[in-house]
């Protein structure tokens, strides 16, 4: 019963929306869409625009038909901007999006590899992500990641007002002198016309700044001046399981990469570990997700790819032991590689391993949920599932019940925050 109320709830919350967002002619609305980094960007812009401007957006990471739905329902006459993330995973679901949250601005990361399995090719993909813009007409402002060629080819037809961001002064919004080591934070120069900026922001690694670009060309469209834009910027933080820093008991630090398994965002956070710099530098994961891709090969190019990355490699899972003989055939030493066959064990060698000064990049798999890893370091966790198609993060699962002995030994607004309500 619960199944099919939920299954109704989505077709009536969606045509009450798409109700609403008729009244609502004097709000502008911001649909944020890409493969990688939505959520990220949406709560940069939110934050940016909120300091300013009366505003309604997405809540958490929310970005399904439902979420859509409910995020247009929460913004009332008085919001002057609705900042809205917007995903898909099948074809046909941002054109419906297009029709259900009619935006007044789009914008569009990046086309990568993730829901490649629903999609022949990544050039269908990009025109999946172009439907989101299909109702917009002269009045409507399509900003674009130019540094990605395929989204930089959509601007061809929109009919209303393209802005590009990226790293070439050929774009309308542009970064350089572009840092983010380890334990450095992103620090980039942005500029607008005669006009230069740097900016710091709380966000680890440098393909954030595509990111931080968007929000920024976002804040400048609203109105909003590139300084004062650029210096609320750095008051937003990474968020849960987005290469998001947090200290654990034995002094390490992880990097909680653990919500995107896309290749993709694999190798972004793979330079992040490569030019940090820290005692050890320590990958953790279980795999890759790239359907079709036999595991063998799968396998392979984890471990190649984490050696003369790192200082160590924590596999988990069935088939960590290829990973771990691929790493050591590319260079790394054997005592320096490890392979677990759940996130159990390698959750407790770790306790036991880490100290003060390492970093731990923690990678996921479609169902491997390596977040109970993180939370092993806090004292016992009580789900012992090897694998788990539930698509929310373990921080809000009522399963998990980690003890948290050890919460007290990090800073009070560091530790972890087991949410399962």
């Amino acid at each position: 019963m619960g199944r099919a109320r939920h299954t109704l709830a989505g077709p009536l919350l969606s045509a009450l929306a798409a109700v609403w967002r008729r009244f609502l002619f004097r709000t502008r609305f911001v649909a944020i869409t890409g493969s990688l980094g939505k959520t990220t960007t949406t709560r940069m812009t939110a934050g940016i625009l909120e300091s300013q401007f009366s505003i309604s957006s997405t809540i958490g990471a929310n970005n399904s038909r439902l979420g859509l739905a409910r995020a247009i329902l929460r913004t009332r006459p008085h919001h002057r901007f609705a900042i809205l993330e917007v995903g898909t995973k099948r074809p046909g679901a941002l054109l419906r999006a297009a029709w259900l949250a009619d935006p007044d601005v789009v914008v569009i990361l990046n086309v990568a590899r993730t829901h490649l399995e629903y999609f022949a090719s990544l050039d269908d993909i990009a025109a999946e992500k172009k439907s989101l813009a299909s109702r917009m007409g002269r009045k409507g402002v399509l900003i674009l990641n130019g540094d990605d060629p395929r989204v930089g080819s959509l601007a061809a037809g929109f009919p209303g007002r393209v802005r590009t961001f990226g790293t070439s002064p050929d774009h309308d919004l542009w970064a350089d002198s572009i840092s983010s080591q380890w334990p450095g934070r992103l620090e980039f120069t942005v500029h607008a016309r005669d006009r230069s900026v740097r900016v710091r922001t709380q966000l680890v690694g440098e393909h954030w700044v595509y990111g931080a670009l968007a929000a920024l060309s976002v804040a400048i469209e609203c109105g909003m001046d590139l300084e004062a834009a650029a210096a609320r910027i750095g008051k937003a933080e990474a968020y849960l399981g987005r290469m998001q820093p947090v200290p654990v008991p034995s002094g390490a630090m992880f990097l909680r990469d653990d919500f995107s398994p896309s290749p993709d965002s694999w190798f972004a956070a793979l330079r992040v570990i490569n030019a940090a710099r820290a005692e050890r530098r320590i990958v953790t994961l279980g795999d890759l997700d790239q359907p079709g891709v036999p595991v063998e090969e799968r396998m392979a190019l984890l471990g190649e790819t984490s050696a003369g990355k790192s200082d160590m490699a924590v596999f988990f899972g069935t088939h960590s032991e290829l990973a771990a003989a691929a790493a050591i055939r590319a260079g790394m030493r054997p005592e320096t590689v490890h392979a677990f066959p759940s996130q159990k064990e390698a959750g407790e060698f770790l306790r036991n391993e880490l100290r003060a000064g390492d970093l731990v990049l923690l990678r996921p798999s479609m169902t491997d949920h390596p977040e109970r890893i993180y939370y092993a370091q806090f004292g016992e966790v009580g789900c012992a599932r090897y694998s788990c198609l539930k698509t929310h993060l373990c921080d809000a699962c009522p399963e998990l019940k980690p003890s948290l002995e050890k919460i007290a030994e990090v800073p009070e607004n560091a530790r972890p925050r087991w949410n399962p309500g």
